[in-house]
């Protein structure tokens, strides 16, 4: 049975959803930089410049895909179309897709980089500020892999005449319009290769950021070499940086279940794909803002800003109640 008609699986609301979320994200991820940059206190600037390339490779992640490209993926199938400013410069959609992949294993890796490199400060102090041979190779294999893992699957992609044949087999309540779209891609409609190479990234590196994340709580919890008042500091850091990274991520494991429920039960409903979707991308956006509330030097900022604005609006209103009487 396909499901009814309903405005949250047209493109009106999809694009006009990522818009209003483009609107908040790129004012809310500058202000995420200026304050990194500008207030980051000396007792975290040996996170300062990590710190700052997690949140400019979320920004980015965050903008590339709800303005550049917004795709719109189509379930139970790996593929899926896009209506972002792409779409009128023409550029091809395998190059699209391909990148919009790939930006996903960057952001994890660097979230992986990010405890990396906070571990090794940990417990090798000052020393762990220029990296051996061994760790930069580890960091360049990591970032490559993230932009290749899903070559694969574009390698062994099928031919776009013969899937759009067989779409309408697979998911017989699509629309017609949709797979006749000049910038439909068809990437794999048994989803078998694409899913192993997202699996195996996932597998690579999920284990390896519970290992760092293990490593520095032991480190933190069982080292008496340094004052109580560093540790205790340190402890504080390191949970509000857990807090930053995971609370994000618990927002993506509904959409995630969903998705994967979709693919292996051959489940149609685009409206759901479009509420999954629109949920991944406020990641980006609940990064930001868990961010500046859980570090202090950053929530005193964000609280004496938003404080002189609405100082400033009172101000105006005073004035213009002045004018007018």
């Amino acid at each position: 049975m396909c499901p009814p008609p309903s405005f949250l699986a047209t493109d009106a609301f999809y694009s006009g959803v990522h818009h209003v979320l483009t609107a908040i994200e790129v004012p809310l991820h500058i202000f995420g930089a200026y304050v990194i940059v500008t207030r980051t206190p000396s007792k975290m600037s040996s996170v300062k410049a990590s710190l700052l390339l997690l949140h400019l490779v979320g920004a980015y992640v965050d903008v590339y895909l709800s303005f550049v490209t917004t795709p719109v993926l189509t379930l139970p199938g790996c593929l899926g179309y896009f209506l972002g400013v792409t779409l009128w410069l023409g550029l091809p959609s395998d190059v699209m897709s391909y990148w919009d992949i790939s930006l996903v294993g960057v952001l994890a890796v660097t979230i992986l980089i990010f405890f990396e490199d906070r571990y090794f400060r940990l417990t090798k102090g000052p020393t762990a500020g220029s990296r051996s041979w061994k760790r930069v190779f580890y960091v360049v294999l990591h970032y490559f892999l993230s932009v290749t893992f899903i070559a694969p699957a574009y390698y062994n992609k099928m031919d776009q005449q013969l899937g759009r044949q067989l779409i309408k087999q697979l998911i017989p309540c699509i629309p017609a319009e949709v797979p006749a779209r000049p910038d439909f891609i068809i990437l794999d409609t048994d989803k078998t290769l694409t899913c192993w190479c997202v699996g195996l990234m996932f597998v690579f590196l999920f284990p390896q950021v519970i290992f760092f994340v293990f490593q520095i709580s032991w480190y933190l919890y069982h080292t008496v070499s340094q004052s109580q008042a560093t540790n205790r500091l340190q402890k504080q850091f390191f949970v509000a940086l857990c807090i930053q990274v995971f609370i994000p991520f618990a927002l993506l494991c509904f959409p995630v279940i969903y998705i994967i429920f979709a693919i292996y039960s051959g489940y149609y409903n685009q409206a759901a794909t479009n509420v999954a979707q629109i949920a991944v991308s406020c990641h980006g956006i609940l990064s930001t803002l868990t961010m500046l509330i859980v570090h202090k030097p950053y929530r005193q900022e964000t609280l004496e800003f938003v404080n002189i604005e609405m100082k400033q609006n009172t101000v105006r209103s005073i004035t213009g109640i002045d004018a007018k009487i």
